[in-house]
């Protein structure tokens, strides 16, 4: 397939200022709130809680070795996320791990990080918190800048990590080229639970961070490595949406794989951005979908950028 009648503006540039560029690149929420909204918990049993506010839903694991969270949400959310944990466990964190860069779930880092949590998080999620970073989001320049040095995650790894706490062991699990190019899923092995970060978006399209090194065939990739993972009862705990079943995370990939390949098909005839979206090649999906932040256009139009990419990278070898 060719792109030479779809330009990047054209196809990408009516994501340049929409809320996906702040809630995903920056550190600060896309409104800001005289009040932030109120942490809801819910106890899912074997010491693990799900904590949901504004921003990434937050895991917690709570037991004698320490308190172990996932994903800090916005700077705002970050006091109220510690007062949800006071009342758990009656102390601040001992570790945070971040499931990716974005500053809907790393924005707390510096509040959390300050009370003496040990944070971790993949080589690439401090390869891009540690520095400024400018990128051509969709068209338009987005400056994200570093995070203070306390924010910063002090371990590493690169394809998979243990962790021993509470009596979980918890498998932390590289997805490469996911929703961005540092993700993380985490595996409560006998509490049967998983937080799969932004691999998985519960109940509407997902958005997928091309400009940090994310790609559709690499969050179909990452959600069917997921899915080999779960059994009937395993609970998921999704990056963003309520707790979900393995059914969900089947029903996500298959409206994953049919967009994407619905997509292809249009672009595949060489039309133009404009003729592909008045198209409606997403109508199948757009009712059930489309009720999140992204809606049926936006998401075609990911699809496209994406498929742009991969056509820029095979021209260029």
């Amino acid at each position: 397939m060719t792109f030479t009648s779809v330009s990047s503006i054209t196809v990408l540039a009516a994501l340049a200022l929409s809320p996906i560029a702040y809630a995903h690149g920056g550190n600060l929420p896309t409104a800001q709130q005289a009040q932030p909204p109120a942490i809801t918990t819910t106890d899912l049993g074997d010491g693990l809680y799900m904590l949901h506010g504004r921003g990434g839903n937050v895991g917690v694991l709570v037991g004698p070795d320490g308190v172990f969270v996932i994903d800090a949400q916005y700077p705002d959310m970050a006091p109220g996320i510690l007062s949800a944990i006071d009342e758990i466990a009656g102390e601040t964190p001992r570790y945070l791990i971040n499931t990716h860069w974005h500053g809907d779930h790393t924005g707390g880092n510096a509040i959390i990080g300050a009370t003496g949590a040990t944070i971790i998080a993949h080589q690439g999620v401090r390869d891009r918190v540690t520095v400024e970073i400018t990128r051509d989001f969709f068209g338009q320049e987005n400056t994200t800048p570093a995070l203070d040095e306390v924010a910063w995650p002090v371990i590493t790894f690169n394809d998979e990590m243990r962790l021993y706490l509470n009596g979980q062991t918890i498998h932390l699990i590289h997805a490469p080229s996911g929703h961005t190019d540092g993700d993380t899923f985490i595996v409560f092995e006998e509490a049967n639970i998983i937080h799969t970060g932004d691999l998985m978006f519960n109940g509407f399209f997902p958005f997928v961070d091309i400009t940090s090194g994310g790609s559709f065939d690499g969050y179909i990739a990452a959600t069917e490595t997921i899915s080999a993972s779960v059994n009937t009862d395993t609970r998921i705990i999704p990056g963003h949406g309520p707790l979900a079943t393995p059914d969900d995370l089947a029903a996500a990939l298959e409206m994953l794989k049919g967009t994407v390949a619905a997509v292809s098909a249009e672009a595949a005839q060489d039309k133009s951005a404009e003729d592909i979206l008045a198209a409606e090649p997403l109508a199948l999906w757009a009712e059930a979908w489309g009720g999140g932040f992204i809606d049926a256009p936006t998401f075609t139009r990911l699809i496209l950028g994406d498929l742009q990419r991969q056509a820029g990278e095979a021209d260029s070898e």
